[in-house]
C-alpha cells in the first residue's frame, strides 16, 4: 500500500500555486483531514463549496464528530470583510489549527493588490500556531519551460513570511508537490495523496 503524504504545516503561512484542475482542492482537504484527525479545527473558506465526492472520499477516515470540526465559510464579496469573518471564527472556536482559503482570488490575471493586503492581514492576525493555507491557480510565464508553474504575487508574499509551494501535473498524470528545496511526487487516491 502506497505511504499517505504527511508534511509538518504547524504555524507556516504557505501560497500554493496549482496548475488548474491538478488536486490544489484535494491537497488542501487531504491536509484538513490530517489536522482534524490531530485533534484539531478547520476553517475553509471558499466562493463554491469541493466536490462533494471527493470531499466524501477523503472524509470517510472520520467519524461524524471529528467531520463536525470542518467549518466551511463562504469567501465571496469584499475580501477585507472575509478576513475579518474569519478571524473572529479562529479566535471564538477552539483548537482551529488550520485555515483554508481556496480560489481566494480570481484564476487568472494579476492579483488585485488589496486581495493580497488583505491575506497578508489575515496571516498578521491569527494565531502563531495556526496554519494559513492559500491555494490559487498558477499564473502563465510567456518565455518559459512548457507547464512550468509560476505562482502569481510571489515576491509580495514571500517578502512577508509566506512559503511558496506549487503543485503540477507530469504527462503520466502524477503530481509534483514543490516547496523550497523539496519534492515529493506522488498520485491521488480516495484517501488523498500518496507517495
Amino acid at each position: 500500500m502506497a505511504e499517505r503524504w504527511v508534511l509538518d504545516l504547524v504555524g507556516k503561512s504557505i501560497h500554493l500555486s496549482i496548475d488548474g484542475g491538478c488536486g490544489g482542492t484535494t491537497l488542501g482537504l487531504h491536509f484538513a483531514v490530517d489536522e482534524i484527525q490531530g485533534g484539531g479545527r478547520v476553517l475553509w473558506a471558499s466562493p463554491d463549496m469541493p466536490n462533494a465526492t471527493r470531499f466524501s472520499q477523503l472524509f470517510s477516515s472520520l467519524n461524524i464528530v471529528e467531520a463536525s470540526r470542518f467549518h466551511a465559510m463562504n469567501l465571496i464579496g469584499n475580501m477585507e470583510r472575509c478576513v475579518d469573518a474569519i478571524v473572529e471564527a479562529e479566535q471564538n472556536l477552539p483548537s482551529v489549527g488550520l485555515i483554508v482559503l481556496d480560489d481566494w482570488c480570481e484564476p487568472t490575471g494579476r492579483i488585485p493588490s488589496k486581495n493580497v493586503k488583505a491575506v497578508i492581514d489575515l496571516k498578521n492576525r491569527i494565531k502563531d500556531s495556526t496554519t494559513l493555507l492559500l491555494i490559487s491557480k498558477s499564473g502563465t510565464e510567456v518565455n518559459s519551460n512548457e507547464g512550468a508553474v509560476k505562482p502569481r504575487s510571489e515576491a509580495n508574499l514571500k517578502k512577508e513570511g509566506f512559503h511558496i509551494w506549487t503543485l503540477q501535473e507530469t504527462e503520466q498524470k502524477t503530481k509534483i508537490l514543490t516547496h523550497g528545496e523539496m519534492e515529493l511526487e506522488g498520485r491521488i487516491v480516495d484517501s488523498g495523496f500518496v507517495l
